[in-house]
């Protein structure tokens, strides 16, 4: 009898513990009221925030700037991806992945940025994390050219912007996130140009980001040279690490124009020839750094510059 009832006492323990489990790993954001993180994420407080987007100190399309106004706030990784999290997820979730071609020259370790990364890789990424997460893909495609994660292309892909899922960041959300409320160049409080003139100047942007002057000038025989493991420099207002510099990080959007009128959550252009990828790199100078920096790319270009991080609505 005592063995029948020890038994129960611990089926009534445990039980009430599984269901527990189970309800978090359907939804890892819990009820929306910040009792539940998803791993390596914070909360950006975007809802009914507005931004002056674009920059009229920049390069031409940066401009005209114009405001962005948000409907609601994104969990983003605190860190761009590592290669570590992208080779465990992907190996568990696509059969015929390969390890991308991550050298020691740039950077090889669990704790390392993923690079040489296509925007279809990262879009495979985001769909097996919300497939580990309970969540919606957000992501459909009708084939896989080539070895998913390994420089793969995706064919007649679409992005559902009303599933609650993974995803790359929008333009607008990757600045505002960037920003952390600033409104420089850098979320420091600095603008570029004569910024950096001293080697104070140069020694704050060490202290944020990897960049040329500390990794890519130095020459491929010093230890700094290529990428920096995540998270080594100071994060923004935001908590966010290398939002700034290591790798350029894809985005949802396709390269076009802005338009001189107020945009809510935009997405970009419907369709076209590049994605974006922005917040420059370990090889970059400071003016490719700066928070309103544009630049494009073939969705199928693998490169040691460019890695992701992702984002989740918060709903």
């Amino acid at each position: 009898m005592r063995s029948r009832i020890a038994i129960f006492i611990r089926l009534a323990v445990i039980i009430p513990l599984l269901l527990l489990s189970c309800s978090e790993n359907k939804n890892p954001t819990g009820n929306g009221n910040g009792t539940f993180t998803p791993r390596g994420m914070v909360v950006i407080p975007a809802k009914d925030a507005s931004f002056q987007m674009g920059s009229d100190r920049g390069a031409l399309d940066e401009m005209p700037v114009h405001t962005v106004r948000f409907t609601h706030n994104f969990w983003m990784d605190t860190t761009e991806v590592t290669q570590g999290d992208y080779d465990a997820l992907m190996r568990l979730y696509y059969s015929g992945y390969s390890t991308p071609n991550w050298r020691s020259h740039y950077g090889v370790g669990s704790r390392y940025p993923a690079y040489e990364i296509t925007w279809g890789d990262a879009a495979l990424y985001c769909n097996a994390r919300s497939r580990r997460d309970g969540f919606d893909t957000v992501y459909t495609y009708t084939a896989i050219n080539g070895a998913p994660g390994y420089g793969c292309t995706l064919d007649s892909v679409r992005i559902d912007y009303s599933k609650n899922g993974y995803r790359l960041p929008t333009e607008a959300e990757w600045e505002f996130a960037c920003r952390a409320g600033s409104n420089t160049d850098f979320f420091w409080g600095k603008n570029c140009d004569p910024y950096p003139s001293t080697p104070a100047d140069t020694a704050e942007i060490n202290r944020y980001a990897v960049w040329a002057e500390n990794s890519w000038e130095l020459g491929s025989g010093a230890s700094d040279f290529g990428t920096h493991p995540v998270a080594s420099k100071s994060p923004n207002g935001f908590g966010l690490y290398d939002i700034i510099g290591n790798l350029f990080e894809w985005h949802n959007d396709w390269y076009g124009a802005y338009a001189d009128t107020i945009a809510v959550d935009p997405t970009g252009p419907a369709t076209g020839e590049w994605h974006i990828p922005r917040g420059g790199c370990w090889g970059s100078d400071a003016f490719n750094l700066r928070a309103t920096n544009r630049t494009f790319m073939p969705p199928d270009y693998p490169f040691y510059f460019v890695g992701f991080r992702v984002v989740l609505p918060v709903r």
